[in-house]
């Protein structure tokens, strides 16, 4: 019998100022990495060990808790309940665009039409920067300019890129997985948490997404403008003392507050979790250190061989 979450935050998270770092250098130009056809064989724990609570206080629509190391399930929450996932979707582009070897070294320029419905970017129209700048800006920052330059910045038509979305999702595993466009701004870009603990698994296979991902803060230099851009990780979490493997946010009015993320205990513990639907910016972080405090309390596992 899987658990159901429910209960009030009981701790608070304080939250300061983060440090300053630099973009990962772009002069080289990283191999491209393919996520593996997923091979899903979770199994579920029924009954946590003795002195662990039944479940971890998350106040969210939908929740997943993974143990990569034993490959179980600790805890699930309407975990195939299909809701829109907003910038999640961002993983997914990210690993479509780098599985097509298109140079990182490339150099693109904001349009009109990738600025359309995104007055939150950090990006002005004509500046021009990398393809590797673009993907940190998606990553990072969750920019939705960023993304939109990705997905024209390859061979495939826009049709075509969503299309090889829904193909990748489907070989990920991620069958109840549909998306329209590659921000997540649309409330039809649908996922569960079981499949968006698919997808960041598999994404987080790639170094540079890794990388990425685990930036507290990059800054970005527009090859033809004097002003610079300084982008926070919209994971506050990386600045607090966890030890993250990657994550990523997501939020529109439709989804609620989301987050995707793999963070480890030291030597002891690899854990996934999903958050969707949190009704505020603070609870779903909160949601996710109660979950990760509350996982780390389980005997450690040995990581089990593929």
């Amino acid at each position: 019998m899987l658990w159901l979450a429910g209960g009030l935050i009981v701790a608070a998270i304080a939250f300061g100022t983060p440090q300053q770092a630099q973009t990962p250098p772009s002069g080289d130009r990283p191999g491209v990495e393919s996520a593996t056809t997923a091979s899903i064989e979770w199994t579920v724990c029924e009954t946590p060990p003795p002195g662990i609570e039944r479940r971890p206080s998350m106040r969210c629509q939908s929740a997943l808790v993974v143990d990569n190391s034993g490959r179980q399930i600790l805890f699930e929450k309407n975990s195939h309940q299909r809701r829109p996932i907003a910038s999640l979707t961002k993983l997914l582009t990210a690993l479509v665009f780098l599985e097509t070897g298109t140079d990182l070294l490339k150099t693109a320029t904001v349009t009109e039409e990738d600025a359309l419905n995104s007055s939150k970017s950090h990006l002005r129209t004509g500046e021009e920067l990398t393809l590797r700048d673009f993907l940190s800006a998606a990553l990072v920052s969750s920019d939705n300019r960023a993304a939109r330059v990705l997905a024209r910045s390859t061979s495939m038509t826009a049709d075509q890129f969503i299309a090889r979305m829904n193909e990748r999702a489907r070989e990920l595993g991620m069958d109840s997985t549909s998306v329209v466009e590659p921000t997540g701004l649309s409330e039809l870009n649908l996922s569960t948490a079981y499949d968006c603990a698919i997808l960041i698994n598999a994404a987080l296979e790639n170094h540079l997404i890794r990388e990425i991902t685990t930036t507290p803060e990059i800054t970005l230099y527009p090859l033809n403008r004097k002003r610079s851009h300084r982008l926070v990780n919209t994971n506050r979490l990386l600045r607090f003392g966890r030890e993250f493997l990657g994550s990523k946010t997501g939020y529109i009015s439709e989804s609620g507050w989301c987050i995707a993320a793999r963070a480890r205990s030291g030597e002891e513990h690899d854990v996934t979790v999903i958050v969707l639907g949190a009704p505020s910016n603070n609870q779903r972080f909160r949601a996710l250190d109660n979950a990760l405090r509350w996982a780390y309390r389980f005997p450690q596992r040995s990581p089990q061989k593929s």
